[in-house]
This record gives C-alpha cells, sequence and structure tokens, in this order.
C-alpha cells in the first residue's frame, strides 16, 4: 500500500514520522458540500445493485503543486468529489499508485493518508470522530435530498499514473482504478 501524510509545519517531514502518523481517518458526515440523486456525467457507480461509491470515469487534471517547504514539493493535486450512496459505510485504500499517492479529504489542511473511511452517519446526526490513518472511512450518512452525498477533496501524486484503490463496504470490496495526470494505459493527460 502507498501512503504519505503531510501537515502544515515549515519543516520537511521523513518517512519514520509519516509511518507514525498513519493510521486511520473517518470524515464525518457534516463535512459532506452536497446530495445527488445521481452520480452525473463523467462519473461511475462501483458496486452491486447500483453502486456503494461513483468516481471520476475519465482522466482526471492536475493542478496544484504541494507547499514549498512541506517536503512533498514534487506532489501535485487532483481534486475530484466523493460520491457516497446513502446509508452506507465505505472504505477506501490505495494499493498501487506509479509513486506515491495519498487522499486529502475531511477539512484536513494537508494532513491525510493512503486510506479513508467514511461513515456511518446521517447528515443531522452525530460526529464522527476523525484521525490521521491509513484508511478513509465515509457514511453511511443519511439525506432526505438524494441518494448520493457528496464529499471535496482529492488525491496528491507525485507522478501522473493508473491509482489503485480497494473499495469496501458491507462484505462487498472492489478494485477501481483512478486516471490522474494521465490514463492507465499510459497516455498522459491533456492540459
Amino acid at each position: 500500500m502507498v501512503g504519505l501524510v503531510l501537515s502544515c509545519s515549515e519543516n520537511a517531514v521523513n518517512d519514520e514520522e509519516i509511518e507514525d502518523q498513519l493510521s486511520h481517518r473517518d470524515v464525518e458526515c457534516r463535512e459532506a458540500i452536497d446530495v445527488l440523486e445521481e452520480p452525473g456525467a463523467g462519473y461511475t457507480a462501483h458496486g452491486s445493485d447500483g453502486g456503494f461509491i461513483a468516481l471520476p470515469a475519465s482522466v482526471m487534471q492536475l493542478g496544484r503543486w504541494a507547499p514549498e517547504g512541506s517536503g512533498f514539493e514534487d506532489y501535485r493535486f487532483s481534486k475530484f468529489g466523493l460520491l457516497v450512496r446513502r446509508f452506507r459505510q465505505v472504505s477506501l485504500e490505495i494499493v498501487s499508485a506509479p509513486e506515491g499517492a495519498f487522499f486529502d479529504y475531511g477539512g484536513s489542511a494537508f494532513v491525510s493518508g493512503g486510506a479513508l473511511m467514511v461513515g456511518p452517519c446521517d447528515t443531522d446526526g452525530p460526529e464522527c470522530v476523525i484521525e490521521p490513518t491509513e484508511h478513509l472511512s465515509v457514511g453511511p450518512c443519511g439525506s432526505d435530498r438524494g441518494e448520493w452525498v457528496v464529499w471535496a477533496g482529492g488525491i496528491w501524486v507525485n507522478e501522473p499514473g493508473c491509482v489503485e484503490v480497494i473499495a469496501s463496504s458491507d462484505d462487498e470490496e472492489i478494485p477501481v482504478w483512478l486516471a490522474v495526470g494521465a490514463s492507465c494505459d499510459g497516455t498522459a493527460a491533456k492540459s
């Protein structure tokens, strides 16, 4: 598995500090930015019964560079919404990337991990605990306005390419490939 944790300090982070900071990150339902009835163009739902997670289907563009002095100046950010079906808990874990990759979700200030967990929560209910980790957990979240709950964030990479993620919910675990800055067949993205 590939994962990194970054902080806003002016000092570079060494490998031992990174490993010590990685554990598990729960993304709070109250940090969701929207709800939708359907994932929409450019997204593909993954999982049985109409899917439990929707992720970008095409090559994602690379944007801003990591902050100077962070020790990760060669990393670039690719922003995309994370869509999770309401009332589902989802875990994401990066299992393969060209060099290094990590998620940035959950209202963090440049502090993330190689895996995420979302939920369970309802949109007006209890808060989920957030701790730096190797796993990103999301949901379940309830909503009376839509079927899919949306979080803002994305993924940091230090080399464009195909990032393999394992998405899990209930007893289902599926691989998903994210084309970050280049297609999964190696073709570079247009700027």
